[in-house]
C-alpha cells in the first residue's frame, strides 16, 4: 500500500542502492561466519565484501577485481572467487546466472524477493519487486501443498534505451533506403 494515497502502487518498486550502513552490518555478519567457522579474517577477504556490499549493481568476478584495483588493493581473480564462495555459503550473497557466459554476484541485505530484467542489448540488470509476483507464488504452492523457498525469475529483453536506438536505427535504415531509392531514381533519368 502507498502511505500516500492509501492505496496499492502496481508499478514495481525498483532498488538501487543498499540502505545507509548496511554494508558494515554486513560485514560484521561476514566477520562472524568466519569466526564460527574457524577461517582467518583477512584484509582481501573484507576488501572484496566491502566492495560487494557497497554495489547497488550486480559484479562479476571481473567488476569486482577493477573496483578492488581502482582502491588499491591488490587481490588476485582466485581470491576473489573463493571470497565470492563463502559470502554466497554465508547467505550474505547470491550467484546469479544471466546467461552472458559468467557470473554476477550482489549482497542480500535482508531485501524483499526480488527479480531481474536484463537487457540483451547493452547487458543491463534492473532489480524490481512486484507484490502480484509474491501472492501468486503463494498461491501455486499453496494450491500445489508446496513450501517454496526460493524463486528466481529473469524476464530477458531490451531496456527502454536500447528499444529507442533499434527504432531509431531502423529509421535511420529506412531513411537511408528512402533516399537511395530516390538518387537511384533521379540518376537513373540522366542521360
Amino acid at each position: 500500500m502507498s502511505p500516500a494515497t492509501g492505496s496499492q502502487s502496481s508499478a514495481p518498486l525498483v532498488t538501487t542502492k543498499p540502505p545507509f550502513g548496511c554494508a558494515m552490518l554486513l560485514m560484521d555478519l561476514f566477520r562472524s561466519y568466519l569466526h564460527q567457522h574457524r577461517l582467518p579474517v583477512t584484509h582481501q577477504r573484507e576488501a572484496i565484501a566491502m566492495a560487494l556490499f557497497e554495489s547497488e549493481h550486480q559484479l562479476s568476478v571481473d567488476d569486482l577485481a577493477e573496483r578492488l584495483r581502482e582502491r588499491g588493493e591488490h587481490v588476485g581473480k582466485a581470491t576473489i572467487y573463493r571470497t565470492l564462495s563463502l559470502l554466497v555459503q554465508a547467505d550474505l550473497a547470491r550467484e546469479l546466472d544471466f546467461s552472458e557466459g559468467f557470473k554476477r554476484y550482489e549482497h542480500q541485505a535482508g531485501e524483499a524477493k526480488h527479480d531481474h530484467l536484463i537487457c540483451t542489448g547493452c547487458g543491463k540488470v534492473t532489480r524490481f519487486t512486484r507484490q502480484a509476483l509474491d501472492d501468486l507464488q503463494e498461491r501455486i504452492a499453496a494450491e500445489a501443498g508446496f513450501a517454496a523457498q526460493s524463486r528466481r525469475l529473469k524476464i530477458f529483453g531490451l531496456c527502454r534505451e536500447c528499444q529507442a536506438a533499434a527504432a531509431s536505427g531502423v529509421a535511420q535504415g529506412r531513411r537511408e533506403a528512402a533516399g537511395a531509392q530516390a538518387e537511384a531514381a533521379a540518376g537513373g533519368g540522366r542521360g
